[in-house]
Order: structure tokens, then sequence, then C-alpha cells
């Protein structure tokens, strides 16, 4: 589970900034949103509110940028590593700065990051054995010699071969983890992060996501996954009975026959089947609707943008909750009603056990659910005036508990309001 996570000098945060997952003594709701890891109480939920271009979607940028630098490799020293700091001022030239706590197995660890266009400069993991932290390795960029450093703790078992090897291997726009995965290496302490930020740290979904393709796949193949679909449609009262899919054969011609021949994005196995057969079987999706007239299939482009956005939902979540995996969705709310919202909040708090979820949003409406929400699970951002994203929580607010945080939003008493002549 994450705790706290902090950037710098990335997109729109010039200062620092910290998103924390720890929850305050409040103890409303304390059964469905906290989970206690060695006497750390840990949130379960998280959304962030704000005004357009006031940083939100950049928060759950920043958590997919840090993944990402984890896994990318990089054919030549070269190649940029996709970082972009906050463009106004002198902060262009300035490394980015990242750092994420987090607990796997009930140990915690910290990995923090310090990073440019071009370079790594810093590099660093350490957890938590015991009450003190200890290294698990430490890198930096030696400028003179134009080469990346490598240091490991006590605690790590590693060769001075291996060692030599991943100092090879780590190349400046780099990471440690990258260039660990490309050699033959077994670290228990690294492989049990980095197994964590595979299958515990998911890709993050944006209003771009394909959605509906990804969860087609999931419950054409796993049976579980579409039951657990049907239920969470059901829930919703779209009148959803049955999700159904059929195979429509169709020939190609010739110009698609030769697009397929030189692609090498599809399969080999695949791409001969299609070539011999000259044709490619379509999956159609059908949703059955039971009314008062009967039960009717009707496909998936007579559907409302909205059911498909919840049907889409279904599959990451259902991931999530069996995975114990932290996911960020920016715009959680788009094409869903403000009641699906909320529909969705009540089914993760009651499904989670230390899986974790952190979106944005517009839905004010959600405010006025006060019996489904806690003040340090609402969070806010705001510019400044030199294009500086603040992020801060409700739960740093005082006020009287019969005040309508709904009305204090809309008024901008929390502020992460449009600013409107």
């Amino acid at each position: 589970m994450i705790l706290e996570f902090k950037v710098q000098n990335y997109l729109s945060f010039k200062d620092e900034a910290t998103f924390s997952f720890e929850a305050t003594a409040d103890k409303t709701l304390e059964d469905y949103y906290i989970k206690e890891i060695n006497g750390t109480r840990i949130m379960k939920l998280a959304m962030v509110y704000g005004a357009n271009a006031s940083g939100k979607s950049n928060i759950v940028s920043a958590f997919e940028f840090v993944r990402k630098v984890i896994f990318s490799t990089k054919e030549n020293r070269d190649e940029s590593t996709g970082f972009l700091p906050f463009q106004f001022g002198d902060q262009k030239k300035k490394p980015g700065i990242f750092e994420i706590v987090f607990f796997v197995n009930n140990v915690k660890y910290v990995y923090s990051l310090t990073i440019d266009e071009q370079i790594i400069h810093g590099e660093k993991l350490a957890y938590y054995p015991g009450t003190q932290p200890a290294l698990i390795f430490e890198r930096y960029y030696d400028k003179k010699n134009g080469t990346s450093v490598l240091k490991t703790g006590s605690k790590i078992r590693l060769s001075n071969t291996a060692k030599e090897q991943l100092e090879l291997k780590l190349l400046r726009n780099m990471s440690f983890f990258a260039a660990y995965n490309q050699l033959n290496l077994t670290v228990e302490t690294i492989e049990n992060v980095l197994n964590w930020f595979k299958n515990n740290f998911l890709t993050p979904i944006t209003p771009k996501t394909d959605l509906t393709n990804y969860t087609n796949k999931q419950v054409y193949e796993n049976e579980k996954m579409r039951n657990f679909a049907l239920e969470f449609l059901s829930k919703a009262d779209f009148n959803i009975s049955d999700i159904i899919f059929t195979e429509e054969e169709k020939k190609l011609d010739s110009e698609i026959l030769n697009i397929i021949k030189k692609s090498d994005k599809i399969p080999e196995e695949e791409k001969e089947r299609v070539l011999a057969e000259k044709s490619i079987k379509l999956k159609n999706l059908l949703f059955e609707h039971t009314v008062e007239q009967g039960k009717y299939q009707l496909s998936d482009q007579l559907q409302s943008d909205g059911t498909m956005r919840y049907y889409g939902l279904s599959a990451p979540i259902m991931k999530m909750l069996d995975q114990n995996s932290f996911l960020a969705v920016d715009e959680i709310d788009d094409s869903l009603h403000p009641e699906l919202i909320a529909h969705l909040v009540q089914t993760f708090l009651r499904e989670s056990d230390q899986a974790q979820l952190l979106f944005t949003t517009h839905n004010t409406s959600l405010l006025n659910e006060k019996d489904l929400l806690r003040k340090d699970a609402i969070w806010f951002t705001d510019k400044d005036k030199d294009g500086n994203t603040d992020l801060y929580s409700l739960a740093d607010f005082n006020f009287r508990k019969e005040l309508s945080w709904y009305n204090a939003y809309k008024i901008g008493k929390f502020g992460g309001v449009p600013n409107l002549d």
C-alpha cells in the first residue's frame, strides 16, 4: 500500500507537493477506509477536486511517470527520459524530484528519484527491516566520468561481479530496476519491490484509455471477471442481465493482407493463420436487457456512454481488488451520473482489503455524501499566480461539523474552483 507520494518540478508542480494516504486520528468510517500496517493507519480511497488546468491530472501523470521510469529500458545513453519540468522561470534547467513511500508484505520502503530530460542524477531505495532504515541501493551520476556509480547496502547480497555488470548496464537515462531486469540476478528484497510495482501499481486510467476492449478481453477469457462485470452493472441498475459475445468472420482483401504481412505488431502464429485463411474473426459484444416485455439483446453501439464507461471500469477495478493494487483514475466521472460515482465508491470501500483507489473528479455533489466520505480522503488542487499547483487536503481546514462541504467548496472556501470574472 502507498503511504505517501512527493513530487517537485514536474509539469505544474514547481514546489514540492505531498500527497498522503496516511489517515488522521478521525474515526469516521474507520472499518471501511483504514488499513493498519505496523501501527500506521493507511487510507484506501482518496479523491481530488480542482478547477480545469489546476493540476489534478498531473498528480496521476506523476505517479505514472515514476512507474514508466522504473520499467523503461533504453537502447543508448542519449535517449530522452520523458521528463517534463515546470515550464515557467528557471525551473526548466533543474531536475525533478520524486519520492514514494509504500508497504510490501508489511515492510516499509522508500524510493526516491532525481531526474531531468537526459539523466537520472540520483536514485535510492531503502527499507525498514526494523525501526531504522537500511539501504538497498543508491546510484548517482558522476558528471566528470559520465557514468553512474552504484552503492548497495550491507544487507543486500550482491557479488562484485554482479555489481560490475549492473553498473555497465546502468545507462545514465535508465533506472536501476530496468538495468537489474536485464541481468540474470535474484535479490529477494529487490524482487519484492519489482513485483509490487509490476502487479500492485497499475497503469492509470484516463478519459483516453480504451477501457471497452481491455474489459472485453478479460470478460471473454475469464468467467470470474464476467460474473463480476455483470454484478457490477446490475447493482448500478442498468437492467443488464447477461453479457454475450458473438463471432463474425470477415474476409480480407489483398491490400489489407499485405499490411498484415509486413506488420511486426501481430504475433507470428496469429499472422500465419490470418494470411492462410485470408480472414479475421471479429467478436461482437451484446448486452442482454431484461425488462417487463422480456429479454432483449442490444449491441454495445446501442448502449449509452455511461453504460459503456461503467462496464469498462469493471475489469480494472476487479483486478485492483483481487491483487490489492493501487489504481489512479483521472476524471472518473467522465460520462457517469453522480449517483453512479457514489455507488462505485461504496462498492470499492466494501470490497477492498488493501486495494487503493485515487481519482480526480468534478462531481461536487459527492461532497454532500457525508455518510460516505472522510475529510482526509478529499484533496484539492489550486494554481498560484506563478502557475504552481498547490495540493492540500480538506483535513487541513478547521470548521464546524455541521458545515456543508458542498456549499463551502462551491463558494470557494477551500479553493480549487475556477476564478471566473
